[in-house]
């Protein structure tokens, strides 16, 4: 158990890449200033009236269950693993909004790559999981509509965007040599597969979610 942790937290070999691959971060946190700078200039629809604490309550369970989700995820290859992450994306996404839900995405990732690293981080994949939550918040909390067709579009809209897009190009770059779109194309129907099964299951979760947690409290 020793060996275990001193690897898995070996800080200096995760991020190795701040100074190697500084420009990933710059990325990173322009990206969290658009992020910001949105969610300031267009007031964002309240998905609920929860307080302050409760808020915080929701968020680091949810945050836990990231986590759990990244570090518990089944690697069928270096090029593809089966993860429920972008269903907590979803879930918090429903619940509290786009902010909160790239937040949760984002945090799940980071503090999994420090949990259970698969090699030094990357801050392109960390925002493509972030999307995961982003996106079906925003089609929660702006745009009306059957909710069981939003989940539909939202994991349609995330396949295209992080899963054939980000992801693809996050890998391309850190490791040009190691992966080439020859080697990550074709396990882009395994992935959407992936992607098929979060949706069937958070299509669950938007049946029972609303029945199960106080309806004065959420905007169902």
């Amino acid at each position: 158990m020793g060996n275990l942790l001193t690897s898995a937290f070996d800080f200096a070999e995760i991020f190795k890449t701040v100074v190697s691959r500084w420009y990933y971060y710059v990325v990173l946190a322009v990206f969290f200033v658009i992020l910001a700078t949105f969610f300031f200039l267009k007031k964002q629809p309240k998905r609920n009236s929860l307080s302050k604490t409760q808020k915080i309550t929701y968020t680091a369970v949810l945050t836990a269950l990231a986590v759990v989700a990244n570090v518990f995820d089944v690697k069928i290859s270096d090029e593809f693993q089966i993860s429920l992450v972008a269903t907590v994306g979803l879930t918090t996404g429903y619940l509290l909004g786009g902010g909160f839900g790239f937040a949760v995405c984002f945090m799940g990732d980071l503090l999994g790559a420090i949990v259970n690293p698969h090699g030094p981080y990357n801050p392109i994949i960390g925002i493509g999981t972030g999307l995961w939550g982003l996106i079906p918040g925003i089609a929660f909390s702006y745009f009306k509509g059957n909710p069981y067709l939003k989940t539909v579009i939202s994991f349609l809209i995330g396949f295209i965007l992080i899963s054939a897009g980000v992801n693809v190009f996050g890998f391309c770059l850190m490791y040009p040599t190691r992966y080439t779109l020859e080697i990550l194309l074709p396990t882009l129907p395994l992935k959407l597969a992936v992607v098929a099964v979060n949706c069937v299951i958070c299509c669950g979760l938007i049946a029972i979610l609303p029945k199960i947690l106080p309806k004065d409290k959420f905007n169902f």
